[in-house]
């Protein structure tokens, strides 16, 4: 069955599958839903620094720190204390601004820009980053190849966290040189995923893998591929001069 492409809206979020980094994108993003806010602080109450990110966003009212005040250490408290005083120096900066809603942008899905429709990439690269952690966690797979190239780490991480990514699309990522070196590393850390051939081939051969991640699944690369990687001239030399020694040891031991 076909997977169906998913509406530019923003999408329900599972909060627990999200990193440290992504959490802290949404907690300071000011066009967020504050019932995400909420759930956010309830869940990260003691990471401080995510708390500390939920202090500056204006979108969040201070009703909403007297749920988990007594479990904040005093200085967080301090900080909330004085939060107000610090958002207005926020607003005067023009930070607090909202930003483009995706339901804002659905509607403009409907819409000719310039005589024309706007397609899913003007729309995404419109989003803020709490909309974009959301499609990247439940988005289809058009959007996923779209944010697996997102220059912020934590928005292409999380499109690894997608259930909905197949073997398929690990494999191009994991070919892929217009990813952050990041999405190489967390795909190599991923032993599902390097229990299939052709994802750890793509990892090894591709001259933007991390060296380290490369000569970590050096010894499960076949024979006739170490050969093809001792002439090949587009991945590092560490990688080409390790395959030389490889099957170098192996014809010893054939012998």
């Amino acid at each position: 069955m076909q997977e169906e492409e998913t509406a530019v809206a923003l999408l329900p979020m599972d909060l627990k599958y999200l990193s440290k980094g992504a959490l802290r994108i949404l907690a300071q993003d000011p066009g967020l839903d504050k019932a995400l806010l909420d759930e956010i602080l309830i869940q990260e109450k003691d990471d401080l620094e995510t708390v500390r990110c939920l202090i500056r966003n204006p979108a969040l009212p201070d009703e909403s720190f007297q749920k988990v005040l007594n479990d904040l250490p005093e200085e967080i408290q301090q900080e909330i204390d004085a939060r107000q005083k610090a958002l207005v120096s926020i607003e005067g900066q023009g930070l607090a601004e909202k930003k483009p809603r995706s339901q804002d942008l659905k509607q403009a899905d409907k819409e000719q820009v310039a005589g024309e429709k706007i397609s899913l990439q003007q729309r995404i690269q419109g989003m803020g980053p709490g909309d974009k952690i959301s499609f990247a966690l439940k988005g289809a797979k058009e959007i996923r190849t779209l944010l697996i190239r997102d220059p912020n780490k934590e928005i292409a991480l999380t499109v690894l966290k997608n259930p909905k990514i197949t073997e398929t699309e690990v494999e191009f990522f994991a070919a892929s040189t217009n990813v952050t070196n990041d999405v190489h590393r967390e795909i190599g850390r991923n032993r599902e995923w390097c229990k299939k051939y052709n994802v750890l081939r793509a990892l090894v051969f591709n001259p933007k893998t991390p060296v380290g991640v490369s000569l970590e699944k050096l010894p499960y690369i076949k024979e006739k591929d170490l050969q093809f990687l001792t002439k090949s001239k587009n991945v590092p030399s560490a990688v080409s001069t390790t395959a030389k020694r490889m099957l170098a040891n192996k014809k010893r031991k054939g012998k």
